[in-house]
């Protein structure tokens, strides 16, 4: 009797054993295929909270900080082609300053000019970013400004970049009907490149601040992502060493129920 009463508690026992190695093998095998580790305590869950947020709001920071910077490159761009076009209609016009030429050819270097000064503000009416100016000349033909743009380059909105795409250039009514008119069309040109190589350094100024702000965010991610991953991602060597542990102990469980379910039938055909 004494070994009827014995063999279920060893039977149980080792059933239960199967239990928490199956529960152990699963929640190791779970944090292998999710990466995430299944037992994360509430304080820490609440700090991973906090650190996801904060990976999140820079992200976002970053990625205006970087929309910022293309915004101006197209700036940037079009006022190169620009420059590119103001100095052809400068070298047109030193051309047209000597007074060898007729009044055909002369007219024929104003309507190259007007190409080029059509190029110009073609140039700049297409130089947009998602809808908005990214360059607005105010010229006496065109005193209207563009509104000022800001962008958050910070999650807790302590640092915001602003860019003016605003610039003041003189009229591009550029006459070549004589030298003389020829001739008085360089101070101007000259005053435009001025002013637009200073506006470009301005746009590079506030590119250098674009990239302090995206170097700043792209820390900020790192360290808190690795903050993060201590806290919550799976340790998969110990993950591993415990997936194996719980598959040893599931098979030594496996075996000793069916060695005492077999020594059980044994001492039932004695009693017989």
């Amino acid at each position: 009797m004494s070994l009827s009463v014995v063999m279920p508690i060893g039977i149980y026992s080792a059933q239960t054993g199967m239990v928490q190695a199956q529960r152990t093998f699963e929640k190791a095998a779970e944090s292998i295929a999710s990466g995430i580790k299944q037992d994360i305590n509430p304080a820490d869950i609440y700090v991973a909270t906090g650190l996801d947020t904060s990976i999140r709001s820079s992200q976002k920071a970053l990625e205006n900080a970087q929309t910022g910077y293309n915004f101006t490159s197209v700036a940037d761009n079009a006022l190169g082609s620009v420059t590119q076009n103001l100095q052809k209609i400068r070298e047109l016009s030193i051309q047209a300053a000597n007074g060898v030429y007729s009044d055909s050819q002369r007219a024929a270097m104003q309507a190259e000019i007007d190409q080029n000064v059509e190029q110009i503000k073609q140039t700049i009416n297409q130089a947009t970013f998602n809808g908005k100016p990214t360059i607005n000349a105010v010229t006496p033909e065109n005193p209207g400004t563009a509104s000022v743009v800001d962008f958050m380059v910070n999650p807790d909105n302590s640092s915001v970049i602003t860019y003016d795409p605003n610039i003041t250039l003189d009229s591009m009514n550029f006459d070549v009907s004589s030298s003389e008119a020829a001739a008085a069309n360089l101070d101007s040109i000259d005053a435009m490149l001025n002013d637009i190589n200073a506006k470009r350094g301005e746009i590079g100024a506030v590119q250098t601040s674009f990239e302090g702000a995206i170097n700043q965010q792209m820390t900020n991610i790192m360290s808190d992502s690795s903050a993060l991953s201590s806290i919550q991602d799976t340790d998969y060597a110990q993950a591993i060493t415990d997936l194996k542990k719980a598959q040893f102990s599931m098979e030594l469980m496996a075996k000793v129920m069916k060695t005492m379910m077999e020594t059980d039938r044994y001492v039932l055909n004695l009693l017989q």
